[in-house]
């Protein structure tokens, strides 16, 4: 079995990341621009809204397989997922986290709060990180389905936008603008009979279910 990233991870690292259009240096002296993205980024590069959504997808598809090659040993359930893949989006792996995958999963979740330290330093940024990566980690909820608010036609806001990422993400062609319009209806549709689900363009427990893996 392979996970997806579900909203609450995708929320944290959009949260810590920020998304800046122009590039800049990190804190660690790398450059960088959209949503924390590194790979090939020079001085003075900017980048539209959409390339900044388009480097997130592709950088979180390459971080939940970090997080998917230990699936097998955890069985990692979705809120755990979520956090990891936020962790490895910022370290870059989960290799020294898990030590290779011989720590407990007791202990993976302890050691979270260890990695605050950029050169050396220990930033209050990271730290925040830190704890709420762990902090969702360590939440009863196994999928955080629960905690969904249900959308339809008509919705706007934080959780509309979240769903039309999480969408985009797999392939469905709209904009992320945070409006439940007929765009996004027809995406969640067309999602739902993918999945042999309910078709009624309703978010519900069964398609935020479906989203999250």
């Amino acid at each position: 079995m392979k996970l997806r990233t579900g909203q609450a991870g995708l929320t944290l690292i959009r949260q810590f990341e920020g998304c800046r259009l122009t590039a800049y240096k990190c804190p660690a002296g790398v450059w960088t621009i959209g949503y924390g993205h590194t790979g090939g980024v020079i001085p003075g590069q900017q980048i539209t809204q959409e390339q900044a959504d388009r480097m997130l997808v592709e950088d979180v598809e390459k971080y939940e397989k970090k997080v998917n090659k230990y699936y097998d040993k955890y069985q990692w359930k979705q809120n755990e997922f979520d956090a990891l893949v936020s962790f490895a989006y910022n370290v870059g792996s989960i290799e020294q986290l898990t030590a290779n995958g011989t720590r407990s999963k007791e202990a993976v979740g302890k050691k979270i709060l260890l990695y605050n330290k950029a050169a050396g330093k220990e930033l209050a940024g990271l730290t925040k990180r830190r704890k709420a990566e762990q902090k969702l980690f360590l939440s009863e909820s196994s999928s955080g389905v629960g905690t969904y608010p249900v959308l339809k036609k008509g919705s706007r806001g934080t959780a509309v936008k979240e769903l039309q990422q999480q969408l985009k993400m797999r392939g469905y062609d709209l904009i992320c603008d945070g409006i439940f319009g007929n765009e996004t209806g027809k995406a969640v549709r067309t999602f739902q009979a993918d999945c042999k689900i309910t078709v009624d363009g309703i978010v519900g427990k069964d398609t935020w279910n479906k989203l999250n893996g």
